[in-house]
């Protein structure tokens, strides 16, 4: 069982940062006021080794610990399963997630997803709780990224995310790069098909042409907002619905061909940029030539 102690957060505090109150101090890192009062509820903060009241002034030199391993355990069944894991660290965890897999759990899947095999994996390593970072539909597969703690999660969704993925579509495309920027709204009535409209919402999708076959493109394609089914919606619009896509296309293969390739964000500790990939499955140039 891996030990957490030897994963905590280190701070030394600058002599521009003396001065500043423990809980100033970790606002400025971008810990949120929620998180803040269960760390100190709990004391998984210490200063120089001791626990301090988060009102007193800090002094250059001083060095803070923080134990970011606290929540209660997930409210899902941890299931034991294979898992094709991609990137690993002491805060993030990442799943290539098969095709036809659902991500999280809801009322037609409760215990065959992604985050119950995760769950299961991670308690085995002594980790109690798990914060979903993105989501997949259950036809896309790819990059799936969840955070081990809850500073990790909110980390990521403090920043901008870049998400790329690669998509085979119908037909040729005419132009090699675009950027799609249509807006995009729900239909109204119970269904779950998405539509371009003036009314919708701001939607901007950039393909690039990786490759082209007989009678379908190979694009790789970057989102630069996240609207429910966004690529799907884009691609159909211009004419070039994603293969396989039975909502926005025809279902004339055994897959929808959209896979996440590539999440890019900057890491919690050092901030350095991590680039989790996900291969692209063979079959996308088996249906492509």
């Amino acid at each position: 069982m891996t030990n957490l102690t030897d994963q905590n957060i280190i701070y030394l505090v600058t002599d521009t940062e003396a001065g500043f109150s423990l809980k100033e101090f970790l606002s400025k890192k971008g810990i949120s006021r929620h998180f803040l009062i269960k760390l100190r509820n709990n004391d998984k903060v210490t200063i120089d080794g001791h626990i301090q009241k988060y009102w007193l002034p800090l002094k250059a030199g001083q060095q803070i610990v923080l134990n970011p391993y606290l929540d209660e355990p997930a409210n899902i069944e941890p299931v034991e399963m294979p898992l094709e894991i991609i990137y690993e660290d002491h805060d993030y965890i990442a799943i290539n997630k098969p095709f036809n897999v659902a991500t999280h759990p809801c009322a037609a899947h409760l215990t065959n997803t992604i985050a119950n095999g995760v769950h299961y994996y991670l308690s085995c390593k002594g980790y109690q709780s798990l914060h979903p970072v993105n989501r997949l539909d259950k036809t896309t597969s790819g990059v799936v990224v969840f955070g081990k703690h809850p500073l990790a999660q909110h980390h990521i969704f403090q920043q901008t995310i870049q998400k790329e993925y690669v998509a085979l579509v119908e037909g040729h495309v005419k132009e090699n790069e675009l950027l799609l920027n249509y807006p995009i709204k729900k239909i109204d009535g119970p269904g779950i098909r998405r539509i371009v409209a003036r009314d919708g919402k701001e939607a901007q999708t950039k393909y690039t042409l990786i490759s082209t076959g007989d009678d379908r493109s190979l694009l790789r394609v970057e989102l630069f907002t996240g609207r429910t089914h966004q690529i799907r919606v884009h691609l159909a619009h211009i004419g070039h619905p994603i293969t396989g896509d039975f909502l926005y296309g025809t279902e004339n293969t055994p897959r929808l061909f959209l896979h996440s390739f590539r999440y890019s964000f900057l890491s919690l500790r050092d901030n350095h940029k991590v680039e989790i990939e996900a291969p692209i499955p063979k079959s996308f140039y088996d249906y492509l030539y």
